[in-house]
């Protein structure tokens, strides 16, 4: 006869726990008996001591957590039970089909999209990446932390995707792919537990025919995984606070992966502490939805230690890195230029989305709809409504205060709040209106449902715009210098341009790394091209060599790109100049 239910979980829990004894045991054993210099030269092939204190670093949490995982055994688990407060506003999870077909018809539309011209030419920061971070072994990826240019988790996968298919640009862009299609699901997860379903699949469609998370998910970079993972650990968080249990612990297993993408994850989680610190101490705030896990004594302690567990993890995953991090990419600098300037961040994040001043009204609409959607959800469930808006707020804060560089990238996982956040508004601004002559709730429903279908086609009309240029034109620049170039005529690439064809595209042109070098090459070769890019940053960082190519040089051609700021400048000496 078959065993009874409870018979079954406790043999389930019997066998849990045997596990987590084992592993703990196996961890700890392993910590005694591997040295300092046997996990380096396991790592990266010899001992010599450049990882510093990171191995110990590295064993002494492996122990932490091998004693967490024993504790864990040995006293057992309380299974946690589900029935906690659920926001009387959520819907019912669904037993229909219909909201998970048409979410995996828009993956599959996504990822058709994201796959198109993924071999297009990789600019700046993808050259950075694929030669300084995925090429290496992966002993060497997981131990090296030399500039904030290093996203991990994002260089393992990349580099597992070119050991698979081979070192091409569609390859190392790949995951980034993969991120951008779950980060569909991840929003509609999200979305459907704090706007309902109909709402979620909405932003669902706008994300994907969105330009910039198209432009993102084939950028070989961290930041479309750290979208992912802070919606996804967003989801989690609401779901912990209302139903507390296993949320927990898959709230801090999804920041620890988003820390380990990219450090910015702190704001996301900053966010979160201070959401619930406030909704601790103004229980009135919550609306009766949460108080009571708030309140709790053992659900504070599971917040306690899935926030600890986060911290203990993400170290645990840096720690052989560690020691280089705080002494070469830790004081990275930003010099003074547009770039730190807040006023910058705004100009192009609307040159971006091509609004100029005849364009005002598109501005304005779209504050409406960002203010009124986040007021509706304000009203709703104030912890989701400040979870979505204090991240991006307080990243702003700190760059500003760190007077760091302020791209528009490092609010991109700010993405799927900020499309559920207007999606809303798109719903409420027609039932505010015609509520207020007398039109019937379903069609101001379908006036809302209206007004976001065409945002969604606004924004799909914008996509063959990005399929015209590359984020970088390197290659067409390189190839028409090289289809006109004179016999005694020299090539050089200054500035990030310089970095781009001498480490990637073109490693025979010369690359002068100041003023004096580019002197010398004038004065050795009777003509000269020259070819720079985003000379924002050349501005800043070689102000001597921008002073000659000002004076000196005229563009002959420029080759334009998606990115921001970032054509392709090809130069040759004015006549006269010496």
């Amino acid at each position: 006869m078959p065993a009874a239910p409870g018979v079954n979980q406790e043999r389930r829990t019997i066998r849990l726990r045997v596990a987590l004894i084992v592993l703990g045991a196996v961890l700890l054993v392993a910590t005694l008996a591997v040295s300092n210099s046997a996990l380096e030269r396991s790592l990266r092939g010899d001992a010599t001591g450049a990882l510093s204190w990171g191995p110990s670093l590295f064993r002494g949490l492996i122990a932490f957590h091998a004693l967490l995982l024993l504790l864990l055994g040995i006293r057992g688990l309380r299974r946690a039970e589900d029935n906690g407060a659920v926001p009387a506003y959520r819907e019912p999870h669904q037993t229909r089909r219909f909201p998970w077909v048409i979410i995996a018809t828009l993956s599959l539309v996504a990822l058709v999209l994201r796959l198109w011209k993924l071999e297009s030419d990789l600019w700046i920061d993808e050259i950075l990446t694929l030669v300084d971070f995925v090429r290496p072994p992966l002993g060497e990826i997981v131990t090296s932390f030399a500039s904030q240019n290093q996203h991990m988790l994002y260089s393992m996968l990349a580099h597992v995707s070119i050991d698979v298919f081979g070192e091409s640009a569609w390859a190392l862009r790949l995951p980034s792919v993969v991120f951008g299609v779950g980060s569909l699901w991840a929003l509609f997860l999200l979305g459907r537990r704090v706007v309902g379903t109909r709402e979620a699949l909405l932003a669902c469609a706008l994300m994907t025919v969105s330009y910039h998370h198209l432009w993102f998910s084939q950028n070989a970079r961290g930041y479309m995984g750290l979208l992912f993972f802070s919606t996804l650990s967003t989801w989690f968080w609401l779901e912990a606070l209302a139903r507390a249990g296993r949320w927990w612990v898959y709230y801090a297993l999804s920041i620890t992966l988003g820390m380990w993408t990219h450090l910015t994850m702190a704001f996301v989680v900053t966010a979160h502490l201070l959401v619930y610190l406030t909704l601790f101490v103004f229980t009135r705030w919550d609306g009766g939805l949460v108080r009571a896990r708030v309140s709790n004594a053992s659900t504070r302690w599971h917040a306690v230690l899935a926030w600890l567990l986060s911290v203990t993890s993400t170290l645990q995953l840096y720690a052989l890195a560690f020691p280089q991090f705080l002494r070469e990419a830790f004081g990275e600098v930003s010099l003074e230029s547009e770039w730190t300037n807040p006023l910058w961040v705004l100009s192009e994040s609307l040159r971006s989305l091509q609004v100029g001043f005849s364009g005002i009204a598109v501005v304005l609409a779209g504050m409406m709809l960002v203010g009124s959607g986040w007021w509706s959800i304000l009203r709703r469930d104030f912890a989701a409504a400040a979870s979505m808006t204090a991240p991006a707020i307080i990243c702003g804060v700190s760059m500003l205060a760190l007077g760091h560089n302020m791209w528009p990238r490092f609010f991109f996982f700010s993405m799927g709040f900020a499309l559920l956040i207007v999606v809303r508004g798109a719903m409420v601004i027609p039932q505010a209106v015609l509520s207020r002559v007398g039109v019937a709730p379903p069609w101001q429903g379908l006036a809302g449902a209206g007004l976001a279908t065409l945002m969604i086609a606004a924004s799909a009309s914008s996509l063959p715009r990005y399929y015209t240029v590359p984020k970088q034109d390197f290659t067409g620049a390189r190839d028409f210098v090289e289809e006109n170039l004179e016999a005694d005529a020299a090539v050089v690439a200054v500035g990030l341009a310089g970095m781009a064809y001498g480490r990637y595209y073109a490693p025979d042109w010369l690359v002068p790394q100041n003023r004096l070098e580019l002197d010398e090459i004038r004065r050795t070769h009777p003509s000269l091209w020259l070819v720079y890019t985003l000379p924002i940053q050349l501005r800043a960082f070689h102000p001597e060599t921008w002073d000659v190519i000002d004076a000196d040089f005229e563009v002959v051609r420029f080759f334009p790109g998606s990115l921001g700021d970032g054509e392709v400048f090809v130069c040759r000496e004015r006549p006269g100049k010496e």
